[in-house]
């Protein structure tokens, strides 16, 4: 019987598993696509999914079946991927398994092939199940994926599907249908929107990809502002680069909400639940956060905020805009001026503070914020800015100085600053004795002199609010001859004075400056140093309030019960200057010797210590920046030198700590002995008048002229043998000449082919026929001869008749000397006349 019950069994099995001898099929097999997120839908599918129903694993529960799974190129029946499952049997006997294709699934038809397979045996292959591909169909040049979009650092593989028989260009190299060509695996390293271009012969065609990053959204924080409801805030994180429909989208408890604007309901006193769900085509985030409503208060800003002021206090109030705030438990603070108040104030439902110690006569702006006061979270918004100003007030007391200037007396106050006024200022009210005086603005009143050392004066602002408390000082003695005026060294662009303990000094010290040689009324200034215990009272240095190149007076007083005490003076600059220049430059020489001497840079102009002074000498005509020949030092306003002589340029100028003066006097003298000097000097006004001495002592000599009108070319007559004279006439011509005298009639003296014209007055001693002259007495040819500056004593001149166009020519002759002529020449050698040879040129 148990035989065949196993029997039975075994068969039963065996018709199971095997039909007509061949194993149960799988069945139900289908093969489909998943989507992916992209607008159009067509944009590119990348994930196969299959599933199949297996009858031979409803009879197997407790085995583990194993699969193989072929994934094909449908048109070229490429494989490009295997691979083997095992699942565990369920009683739906349903199974699934999905792939992600390196490529879109839209490039190219994709087939599926599956096979049950288990240790004992290994089934038969399914039918092919095919997925289509847009290359069966596509009308047109398409390029896949297209308007997709991929996270950054993707690998991403394009297909371009053409028409048939055409190839594409560019990238599309590889061939895997009829219609499909893919490019080979391009990578995206940063966010971008790269473009793919699919160029078929002259038709181009291509995609736009999208390249960015999933959502990076953090710390999402709920809190309340109106007591009602949550109000929840994140920060974005990385930027995703993804934009319009591909933008990260957020819901809150699955509310739709956008950034910066998710708000739910909650309940006081109740925890809540916050989850925030961030989206887009390359991931999703989730944040989540638990919060109290009470414990997360966040007040909005107070509203139609307003003051009512006074001198020293303000009440500030203010309204709210939410109901709940009413009873709400609150802290506030206050901003004023831009500073946070030094007092915070709550309450509930808090709507105002009073602000104590305030400055008279100031305007202030304030602010107010508040927050939870049991369970503080945060501080609430700002509340916009009210401005008050406070009521004026007394003044505070002034700052009272009295001092000496050239035996005068003047009493000064500083003028108060605004936070001491506490208002205007309208006056002032001087105390003297019995003696009361209102003064409008001045700080400074001239004491006239009847008032004795010891008496007491005092001094009061007024403004609207009143008087100020009296300040009082005595009238001191005057100090002038009390102390030595010192010189104070400056440190640093400042000043800076030190001096011993004053035992008697009951309030400190007083330290007085002003300008000393610019002062004018009221222009002193003071500063009060309280006494103290530690000694470093004694010391004072100010910068930075001085004037450049100012002589600047500081004295330092005791203060005591009595009037103040002068302990020590000095000058001094704070930062020197370049000094004014040298005036009135002095030279005075004797011999070699020389004695420079100028007047002082006067104090006012000093602008500094002068330590000394500098002297250049220069030769005239050098430059003094390449050739001095000598420099010299002198702390006086003088200098002797020992020079050669010569002419000498001397520069003079004063030197301070500041420098020197840039243009510097200049002075010339002459260094030379009395003598020299005298004849240079003379020589001097000699080459300026040489014209006049020349007229007065060597006269021009003019030349020899005939009588008449003459042109000649001269006449030259020399004493040979006794008795005899060689004269030689040039080229004489003449338009009219004095007839010769009777006294040449009758002697053959000439003897010349000279040509006399006929004259219009000759003598009757002389033939009116042409004659010929060769021999002349010196007399009488002298006596034609017009030269007064000769003065010769001559006989008187013979008569001659004027004659016109005369022509005379001459040649050498030896002419004996007519006894009157020897005898003429005789009485001028006896007389002192010399022989003279005279020359005439052409007059």
């Amino acid at each position: 019987m148990s035989v065949w019950l196993l029997c039975a069994l075994l068969f039963s099995l065996i018709g199971q598993t095997e039909q007509n001898g061949h194993p149960v099929p799988i069945e139900e097999v289908k093969v489909d696509s998943e989507e992916s997120y992209c607008a159009p839908s067509d944009c590119g599918a990348w994930v196969l999914k299959v599933t199949w129903r297996d009858k031979f694993a409803e009879k197997n529960e407790s085995e583990k079946v194993g699969y193989d799974i072929e994934v094909l190129h449908t048109e070229q029946m490429t494989r490009v991927h295997s691979e083997t499952i095992h699942v565990m049997q369920d009683k739906t006997s349903y199974y699934h398994w999905k792939w992600t294709s390196p490529i879109a699934l839209q490039c190219t038809s994709h087939s599926v092939r599956l096979r049950r397979h288990n240790e004992q045996h290994i089934g038969e292959w399914t039918p092919l199940y095919t997925h289509k591909g847009r290359d069966l169909d596509a009308a047109t040049t398409t390029v896949y994926p297209h308007d997709q979009v991929f996270v950054v650092g993707s690998n991403i593989t394009f297909c371009c599907i053409v028409e048939t028989d055409r190839r594409p260009l560019s990238v599309f190299l590889n061939r895997i249908s009829n219609r499909t060509y893919i490019s080979k695996p391009l990578l995206f390293e940063k966010p971008s929107m790269p473009n793919i271009d699919c160029d078929v012969e002259g038709n181009p065609s291509g995609s736009t990809m999208f390249i960015g990053y999933p959502p990076d959204d953090q710390n999402l924080t709920c809190i309340t502002r109106n007591l009602n409801s949550l109000e929840c805030h994140w920060e974005k994180g990385r930027n995703t680069h993804l934009t319009v429909n591909r933008k990260t989208s957020y819901t809150l408890n699955g509310r739709v909400c956008e950034f910066g604007k998710c708000v739910i309901h909650a309940v006081k006193k109740q925890v809540t639940n916050c989850t925030l769900v961030a989206r887009n085509p390359l991931g999703v985030k989730t944040l989540t956060d638990t919060a109290d409503p009470t414990h997360r208060v966040w007040l909005r800003a107070p509203s139609e905020i307003s003051s009512v002021a006074h001198a020293r206090k303000v009440t500030l109030q203010w309204s709210w805009n939410e109901e709940n705030y009413a009873s709400f438990p609150m802290i506030c603070q206050v901003k004023l001026n831009g500073k946070i108040y030094n007092k915070t104030f709550n309450g509930e439902g808090l709507s105002s503070a009073v602000l104590i110690n305030l400055q008279p006569f100031t305007t202030y702006t304030a602010q107010v914020q508040c927050g939870s006061y049991e369970h503080f979270y945060k501080w609430g918004d700002w509340s916009e800015i009210t401005e008050f100003s406070t009521k004026e007030d007394i003044p505070e007391a002034l700052d009272v100085w009295i001092h000496y200037s050239e035996q005068t007396t003047s009493v000064l106050w500083k003028p108060l600053t605004q936070q001491q006024s506490h208002g205007m200022i309208t006056g002032y009210e001087i105390t003297i004795g019995k003696m009361k005086k209102e003064l409008k603005t001045q700080l400074c009143y001239n004491i006239t002199g009847i008032e004795k050392s010891g008496q007491i004066i005092t001094v009061s602002a007024n403004n609207s609010a009143g008087r100020s408390p009296p300040s009082t000082i005595i009238v001191p003695s005057y100090p002038e001859n009390e102390v030595d005026v010192g010189r104070i060294n400056s440190s640093k662009g400042g000043l800076e004075m030190s001096w011993e303990e004053y035992p008697s000094s009951t309030c400190g010290y007083v330290v007085e400056w002003f300008p000393t040689y610019k002062k004018t009324q009221c222009a002193v200034a003071w500063e009060k140093i309280p006494k103290c215990d530690s000694g470093a009272c004694e010391t004072w240095k100010r910068s930075g309030i001085f004037e450049e190149g100012v002589r600047y007076t500081v004295s330092v007083y005791a203060c005591t019960d009595d009037s103040p005490k002068l302990l020590k003076r000095s000058e001094g600059y704070a930062i020197e200057k370049k000094p004014g220049k040298v005036e009135n430059l002095k030279v005075k020489n004797k011999g070699r010797n020389v004695e420079l001497s100028w007047d002082e840079v006067p104090l006012e102009q000093q602008n500094g210590f002068i330590q000394r002074y500098k002297i250049i000498t220069l030769l005239s005509g050098s430059e003094p920046a390449e050739s001095h020949i000598n420099m010299a030092w002198t702390e006086v306003p003088e200098v002797h030198l020992k020079l050669d002589p010569g002419f000498y340029t001397f520069r003079v100028s004063a030197i301070t700590s500041g420098g020197e003066v840039d243009q510097m006097i200049s002075a010339t003298i002459v260094v030379c002995s009395t003598v020299t000097l005298i004849f240079m000097i003379i020589t001097v006004l000699c080459y300026r008048k040489r014209k006049w001495l020349k007229k007065v002592f060597y006269p021009d000599i003019p030349e020899p002229k005939l009588a008449g009108k003459w042109m000649t070319k001269g006449i030259n007559c020399t004493e040979m043998t006794e008795g005899y004279m060689k004269c030689e006439i040039q080229e004489v011509h003449g338009l009219e000449h004095p007839s010769i005298t009777e006294s040449l009639h009758g002697h053959d003296l000439i003897s010349s082919n000279s040509r006399l014209v006929p004259a219009q007055h000759f003598n009757q001693n002389i033939s009116k026929s042409p004659v010929d002259v060769s021999y002349c007495p010196l007399e009488k040819l002298t006596s034609i001869i017009e030269n007064a500056s000769y003065n010769l004593t001559i006989p008187e001149p013979v008569g001659v008749a004027q004659m016109s166009d005369l022509t005379l020519e001459m040649q050498d002759a030896y002419l004996p000397i007519p006894n009157f002529v020897q005898n003429n020449f005789a009485g001028k050698v006896s007389e002192g006349y010399k022989p003279q040879t005279a020359y005439l040129t052409d007059a």
